[in-house]
């Protein structure tokens, strides 16, 4: 029973990494237009008659992204060593042990499958041929994985951090001399505005599927786990699927996170920024645009599982 678990729980897995990426290619035509919206987005405010905090934001922005990509980077690189040298380990030392006894010694499986005819399990030569081709493929698994979350993570990111300089736009209006000023200022906030909210939408389109698939196979992958978590008592192969499940944990609660700050960059810190831009010493054809603007910050924002559900932390406690 416990290798059946065990060997359900590892496929689900691996058709959530290959599976998603496939998700986030097929989405690559919105994909292409999202990045083009960022960069016309970046391309307006690091213009020289642009305020000079916004283009320090960026770079920030910019610096803080690449130390989170190589520190999670290094984190799967080190994760999925442990997963590998810990078999062989524990096999080794079991081996010596068994051999010295005269008994046959079963190998412990990255995978809970046969290897085609090879006899992996009991021979010596049959674990050794398996063990140097499973290698390269858990590190390609995690590769793929580790693609997947970074290329994911940082989008949503770079689509919240444009909400965020609409706000520190809208907030700098205070710091000019006269109303013609801001006025004008105002209009190039508006296109910028209207700039993230496309951002938003095409963010939305291209990760639906990807996000649908990751929360069922997610909720498949914890109830199987779990289940194994509670038959299996500790060993190599109970710290093997704790890592696993450590990184499907790891990744839905990432999602939900990053889709929590989104929302609320748009539905309240916008929102509250345009509401305390003076509004009332503008002309009525002002007012109505920020009118529109403040109504249209109050339709929520964020990230959906294909429309079901919303991503957030609320959703990942009720699931959870």
């Amino acid at each position: 029973m416990e290798a059946s678990i065990r060997g359900y729980a590892e496929l689900i897995l691996e058709t959530n990494v290959f599976a998603g990426m496939l998700m986030f290619y097929l989405r690559c035509d919105h994909f292409k237009l999202l990045v083009d919206e960022l960069r016309s987005f970046v391309s307006i405010v690091i213009r020289d008659f642009q305020p000079t905090f916004v283009r320090r934001n960026l770079v920030e922005l910019n610096l803080q992204l690449h130390k989170y990509t190589m520190f999670y980077c290094l984190y799967m690189c080190g994760v999925c060593t442990v997963y590998c040298i810990i078999p062989l380990w524990s096999n080794y030392s079991g081996y010596m042990a068994d051999q010295n006894n005269g008994t046959t010694f079963e190998f412990v499986q990255y995978l809970e499958q046969s290897f085609y005819w090879l006899d992996n399990r009991t021979s010596l030569l049959g674990y050794c041929v398996s063990t140097v081709i499973m290698i390269p493929l858990m590190y390609l698994c995690a590769y793929t994985g580790t693609v997947k979350v970074v290329a994911v993570f940082n989008t949503i990111k770079y689509c919240q951090s444009v909400l965020r300089i609409v706000v520190m736009q809208l907030e700098h209006l205070k710091t000019l001399p006269n109303t013609r000023n801001q006025t004008k200022a105002l209009s190039d906030v508006h296109q910028l505005h209207q700039r993230t909210l496309r951002c938003a939408e095409l963010l939305e389109l291209v990760l639906q599927p990807l996000l649908l698939m990751q929360f069922v196979l997610c909720i498949l992958i914890w109830c199987t786990m779990m289940l194994y978590f509670s038959v299996s008592g500790l060993s190599v192969k109970f710290i093997n699927m704790f890592l696993l499940f450590l990184f499907v944990s790891i990744e839905t609660f990432g999602y939900c996170y990053l889709g929590t700050q989104l929302s609320q960059e748009q539905s309240i810190n916008v929102g509250q920024a345009l509401y305390d831009c003076s509004w009332s010493d503008f002309d009525g054809e002002t007012r109505r645009s920020l009118a529109f603007m403040i109504l249209r910050t109050q339709c929520r924002v964020g990230l959906t599982a294909a429309k079901f559900r919303l991503v957030d932390m609320e959703q990942f406690g009720a699931v959870w």
